[in-house]
């Protein structure tokens, strides 16, 4: 691959962003590209056929044969492995369609079972006569051109599904990609659903049984692909910039519930996310990508001492680079589809900032976190740098490697606290804080940083990866002498917590209510450590994206524990914009809008409370 390379072919559509693109399987120079109007946000879509053609000079020619519009944006695209002319769809509105390219206009079949945005489709190439979809309404659904109903539903995760790929080597494995991080794999001769561990309720609440579950990142997982030469190798990316190869080969089929995968090799080098990854047809080391950074790249997983990772930088793109895929039959040669976006539109990079969405998290295990507080009049801003807690495995759906957009809204909002007010009214020396659920401890130490006469205790579940982070961020930023780290499990001896003090003056905790079925032994560690005083106060900084009901079962079933709330208040993030409270509103914000509010709550004890212990 190295040497002069021809000029690239460029198409350009105009008024349609393209999404992906496939390389017909039977036709060596057919292409399809899934658009969408207005960047997929609103409005319709449109599927291009695209012929490549010998141009001047050895360079290609790219042609529009023909074009179909639908109704809402197109996501993915797939070709039949059984019938030459024949592809199948993925669209905004939670549609697939299937459609002739020897027919005009109208696809020849279509079903409307996902809920949600259906974001990529993959055809077996074992399985010929049989695709895969996948959507953000978190299940994977299984197809045949001949049926009018799916037929198989995985449950697969609780929440978006950006990719599911068919193995090209076992012809009942599937592998998937999500918000939540994880790659999965599913065995689909032994469908079950997981029975225990958090939200996995069969009944109210169900998720399909994967055999190996990868936790591939602490952000959203937006791409992956299976090596076409290794069986059980794939490549994966994200948010987090990073290309990641994982050898999977220690799974057992058949075998539910292993957590797992090696990661071989990393690819740094892309400054946004990634938005697909692509291993070649033809050489089982190279592997392709597309990232919003506006750059296609060509890498080598495996390359020989001293050669570099990095084969090709592809980057005349104005635009995000959404799309990538390997000519079937002639090596070397790699389509690129692209956003028609601005650069300066680049915010951050995730998928979610395509759509205009904020992130709700913001780094991945081991990496550092900057932080500076806002700039006040009469005051410098004040910079700490923190690590990102790792945990042993079966603590990761405690969610603890992250470091959330609650938190961050909550350590650039401490006077909301009202420090000041506990000074004037303790009969301590020093005011007690305590911080629940700290993961990196941003908020808590933090306050050790910037406030006099203030003694935090940083907690979080005792593991023992995650307090030895948390123990070195406090000692890195120089405030052990107000700072202290201790694990501690929500609801249970909260001594260790208590061995200085009889209660803490104020508890914080930001995003701590996103498991309904950790509530009452939240509440029970709130119970148990909050000081028996009028004026203490509990404060919880919550994204909306938790759920309206969530929140409203918590703040019911707090008001039984003996709490008042004192306040509940919605919190635009980015522009100070408030709101009561209103758990009518569910269903009316969308997912988008829910991402851009917290709601701080603040509690304090009942009066009946406070009598008994008088």
């Amino acid at each position: 691959m190295n040497g002069p390379r021809p000029q690239p072919a460029v198409l350009q559509t105009s008024g349609f962003a393209h999404y992906s693109l496939a390389w017909s399987p039977f036709h060596t120079t057919r292409l399809a590209l899934a658009s969408s109007a207005n960047f997929g946000l609103v409005g319709n879509g449109r599927l291009h056929l695209v012929s490549v053609t010998p141009g001047p000079n050895g360079q290609h020619a790219l042609n529009v044969d023909k074009q179909y519009e639908t109704q809402d944006g197109l996501y993915d695209v797939a070709w039949s492995e059984i019938h030459e002319n024949q592809l199948v769809t993925a669209s905004g509105d939670g549609s697939l369609r299937l459609w002739d390219v020897m027919l005009n206009d109208l696809p020849i079949r279509a079903w409307q079972e996902h809920t949600r945005e259906v974001f990529s489709v993959d055809w077996s190439n074992i399985k010929k006569d049989t695709f895969a979809s996948s959507s953000w309404d978190g299940t994977i659904k299984l197809w045949s051109p001949e049926r009018q109903r799916s037929l198989i539903t995985l449950q697969a995760h609780h929440s978006c599904v950006y990719q599911a790929l068919f193995s090209p080597h076992q012809p009942d494995t599937i592998a998937s990609c999500s918000t939540d991080g994880t790659l999965k794999v599913f065995d689909l001769r032994t469908p079950s659903y997981v029975t225990s561990g958090p939200n996995s309720n069969t009944f109210t609440n169900p998720i399909s049984a994967a055999v190996l579950t990868v936790p591939a990142s602490g952000t959203e997982v937006l791409t992956l692909d299976w090596n076409k030469y290794r069986p059980f190798v794939l490549a994966s990316a994200g948010v987090d910039k990073m290309i990641k190869v994982w050898d999977c080969r220690m799974i057992k089929m058949g075998e539910s519930g292993q957590v797992g995968g090696i990661c071989e090799t990393q690819l740094p080098g892309h400054e946004y996310a990634v938005r697909k990854v692509q291993w070649s047809p033809h050489r089982a080391e190279v592997l392709a990508s597309a990232s919003y950074d506006m750059t296609c790249r060509v890498w080598n997983t495996a390359p020989p001492p001293g050669h570099p990772q990095l084969l090709n930088i592809h980057d005349p793109h104005t635009e995000f680079v959404v799309g990538c895929g390997w000519s079937l039959y002639e090596e070397g040669v790699l389509a690129s589809s692209h956003q028609e976006l601005d650069a300066e539109d680049i915010l951050l990079g995730s998928l979610e900032t395509l759509y205009d969405y904020q992130p709700i998290i913001l780094t991945s295990a081991g990496s550092l976190y900057t932080h500076t507080t806002p700039s006040r009049e009469g005051t410098s801003p004040i910079t700490i740098v923190l690590r990102t807690p790792d945990t042993q495995a079966a603590n990761w759906s405690l969610h603890a490697s992250s470091i959330w957009a609650s938190s961050i809204y909550l350590a650039d909002h401490l006077d909301n606290l009202h420090l000041d007010k506990h000074k004037a009214t303790s009969s301590n020396k020093d005011i007690r804080v305590l911080e629940l659920g700290a993961s990196a401890g941003l908020p808590g130490i933090l306050i050790a940083k910037t406030t006099e006469d203030v003694l935090v205790t940083v907690s979080d579940y005792p593991d023992e990866q995650l307090i030895r982070t948390l123990t070195k961020n406090v000692e890195s930023n120089e405030v052990s002498a107000r700072c202290r780290a201790i694990p501690y499990g929500w609801g249970s001896d909260p001594s260790k917590l208590l061995e200085e003090t009889d209660g803490f003056d104020v508890v914080i905790a930001a995003d701590t209510l996103w498991n309904p079925d950790l509530h009452s032994i939240f509440i029970d560690a709130l119970r148990s450590t909050l000081r028996k005083s009028p004026t203490a106060r509990v404060h919880l900084v919550v994204g909306l994206h938790t759920g309206r009901y969530t929140i409203q079962s918590f703040l019911k079933a707090v008001q039984e524990g003996g709490f008042d709330i004192e306040s509940a208040i919605e919190k635009k993030t980015k522009d100070g914009v408030s709101r009561e409270w209103n758990v009518m509103t569910e269903g009316i914000d969308d997912d988008k809008e829910r991402r851009r509010w917290v709601v701080w709550i603040t509690l304090r004890w009942q009066p009946q409370i406070l009598s008994k212990k008088a």
